[in-house]
């Protein structure tokens, strides 16, 4: 008995030292992804968050103010500007996540005592950037609010003793929008979603060639065409309208069932969500074509799917990340997909307010899908020729 399962465990390690693929797996996987996960929270809190500031006041205290804010260590002031919708309509496109209005007669009004407020508009879809940026303004609000309370009974002669309880110049009201409820399934769950639907595909598509070369069926395919471009095409096309109707059956049926709205026009969340489905197609594609076997073209595919969502930007901040995150996350589809598939569908911007993620589907589209064109191609000719050579030599008379 025991001679026979110290066999079994010898020819277990022996195939297990054969499986390059396994091997990869087992050793490397763990700590790839251990790593991988460390880099992406690597600072360990958010910090610079973009806000924008709308000063109607423009004096030194309204300037003071934006100071404040940006020696924050959540926020940053990207941008100050003169008009109230310039930075609703930058918020809503996703520009900044939190507008800070400073009102006009901001710093008389102070001076006056009739206590004057400083709107704060947030971007909500997104909890964790919005509580910080909550967190940050209103704690510099906090300090301002103090300061200039009692800088100011003090020199009425009242005693700094009594100023510390009687500061209150001014106000802050909050507003949340998209998402006032900081509902946490609203805000995680059509990423997760989206993000499993995308291995799902990937999987299925990663046998479109792969079972041809492991059944021995290209070259029969090959007789229908020689063009790889058509052959792509002809096999991908099931695959996209499969993924179409799924993925509209999910988005108008089963997020309302969960009081999840879509309130995105059809055509931007149908534009957005068909340039997804090219970009995998394509990539599940060119995975598919590089592969000989079934088994390594999903495996290559978990390995490079698993960890997508993490390092999408989705919940956590693109720009808290590593240079060389950023860039792995950027040719990955899910990425721009997840970002503008937010603002398109919780927003309801229009696709001119995505259009850099929508460039960015479409590129990584036309890459991966010229790749996998070009190495179908290779592919077709290295069959073509061994098929020819084959036929050749029935041909020839036999030897005497």
């Amino acid at each position: 008995m025991i001679k026979k399962f110290i066999s079994l465990v010898a020819r277990e390690y022996q195939l297990f030292k054969k499986n390059n693929m396994l091997k990869l797996i087992i050793l490397a996987g763990p700590f790839a992804f251990t790593f991988l996960i460390g880099f992406v929270y690597y600072n360990a809190k958010v910090t610079h968050l973009p806000i924008w500031v709308v000063n109607l006041d423009q004096t030194p205290m309204s300037n003071s103010i934006i100071d404040a804010l940006n020696d924050n260590q959540y926020i940053r002031v990207k941008k100050v500007v003169y008009d109230v919708f310039e930075a609703r309509e930058a918020m809503q496109s996703g520009k900044t996540e939190g507008v800070v209005t400073i009102p006009a007669n901001f710093s008389a009004d102070i001076n006056m005592k009739r206590h004057p407020e400083i709107q704060v508009d947030l971007n909500t879809i997104n909890v964790l950037s919005s509580n910080y940026i909550s967190t940050g303004i209103l704690k510099t609000m906090g300090y301002l609010d103090a300061g200039i309370s009692m800088a100011t009974l003090q020199k009425k002669g009242i005693p700094s003793s009594i100023t510390a309880s009687q500061y209150n110049s001014f106000n802050v009201n909050i507003a949340r929008h998209y998402n006032p409820e900081t509902n946490y399934l609203r805000f995680l769950w059509p990423g997760i979603v989206g993000t499993i639907l995308q291995q799902i595909f990937l999987m299925a598509i990663a046998l479109i060639f792969t079972q041809e070369f492991e059944k021995g069926t290209f070259a029969e395919l090959i007789t229908r065409t020689k063009s790889s471009t058509l052959m792509i095409f002809g096999k991908a096309t099931p695959y996209l309208l499969y993924m179409i109707a799924i993925w509209a059956v999910i988005l108008y049926i089963v997020f309302p069932m969960f009081k999840i709205e879509v309130i995105g026009a059809f055509g931007n969340v149908a534009l957005v969500s068909l340039l997804f489905m090219l970009s995998l197609l394509a990539f599940g594609i060119m995975v598919s074509v590089f592969c000989r076997t079934q088994i390594l073209a999903t495996d290559i595919l978990m390995i490079i799917s698993a960890p997508s969502f993490i390092i999408s930007g989705y919940t956590w901040p693109l720009s808290q990340m590593p240079g060389f995150m950023q860039y792995l996350a950027n040719i990955l589809p899910l990425t721009h997909f997840l970002s503008a598939f937010r603002k398109v569908v919780f927003v309801g911007v229009s696709w001119q307010d995505v259009k850099p993620e929508l460039q960015a589907l479409l590129i990584l589209a036309l890459v991966y899908g010229i790749l996998a064109i070009a190495v179908l191609k290779i592919k077709i000719y290295l069959e073509t020729k061994k098929s020819s050579a084959v036929s050749i030599s029935h041909d020839l008379p036999a030897s005497k």
